[in-house]
């Protein structure tokens, strides 16, 4: 399980985040295990959610917090669906050459602007914005995915008080590396977040993350792409906790040691194959 934290406000800094740049040298890829022969489909590892074939189905957002306006909070709710399902179920983002400006172009100018800035430093830029798969890698049927909400309020430090709103994608995906590779599965949570103060119309700030389950490690800093991990039995334990976070009603994203954050670190010891 690896993750890349992301966060940008155009408002204000809503959360803290660590994301490096990835330097300008030539990445040397190491040798990654070759997944066996054994497979492992949806049923497999216990999931048995909708299926969204292009097509994002949320919940209706929570309720404005007191102090700010339903209407408000309705079109934060509708661009962060815009952006989840442009990142999660659209099949052209899945092997976008360009998956940034893919997201980018589904979301109101200011949004897109922020979200480009963010992610033009970032080790795995494709990654930070969108579910992108290696070419060789094929994505079977639509992905199961559930959702969830969360709403907050933050006090900034000149004691202006903003609302923050969340929309998390909970994707599984059943994928095939090469044309007689067995299926094995690959889960992706995703965090879309919104700020906003009082009376904002498009200028939100702007945060996110994510993290993946049951894909090949140093794919993610050295390619920007995911790809079935390498050790069947590793990918089936990483699933459980991706599956039971899927199943639940709250948002929620495991916590991470530094090690397990893909960061220019992370990207070196790929380079040096010794993660």
């Amino acid at each position: 399980m690896r993750s890349l934290l992301m966060t940008l406000a155009a408002v204000l800094l809503v959360a803290s985040g660590c994301t490096s740049g990835s330097g300008t040298d030539q990445p040397t890829r190491p040798t990654e295990a070759v997944p066996t022969d054994a497979a492992a489909d949806l049923a497999a590892v216990g999931v048995d959610w909708p299926r969204a074939d292009g097509v994002l189905d949320v919940a209706a957002a929570p309720a404005a917090p007191a102090g700010f306006s339903a209407e408000m909070v309705e079109r934060m709710a509708g661009v962060l669906t815009d952006w989840a399902t442009a990142t999660t179920v659209d099949r052209d983002v899945w092997h976008s050459a360009t998956p940034v400006d893919d997201v980018v172009r589904a979301l109101p100018a200011e949004v897109g602007a922020s979200l480009r800035t963010q992610t033009k430093d970032s080790v795995s830029p494709g990654l930070a914005v969108a579910n992108v798969f290696a070419d060789e890698v094929t994505v079977i049927g639509a992905p199961a995915v559930t959702t969830a909400w969360r709403v907050s309020t933050e006090t900034d430090d000149d004691g202006q008080q903003l609302v923050v709103l969340q929309l998390q994608t909970r994707a599984a995906y059943e994928v095939r590396l090469g044309d007689d590779a067995p299926t094995r599965v690959i889960g992706v949570l995703r965090v879309h977040g919104l700020s906003a103060y009082p009376g904002t119309t498009t200028d939100f700030g702007v945060s996110g993350g994510w993290q993946e389950f049951g894909a090949g490690d140093c794919a993610l800093a050295l390619d920007d792409e995911l790809v079935p991990g390498g050790d069947v039995a590793e990918s089936a334990q990483d699933l459980k906790a991706f599956v039971k976070i899927g199943d639940g009603d709250e948002l929620t994203m495991p916590a991470l040691d530094p090690d397990d954050r893909v960061d220019a670190e992370y990207l070196q010891r790929c380079r040096d194959n010794a993660t």
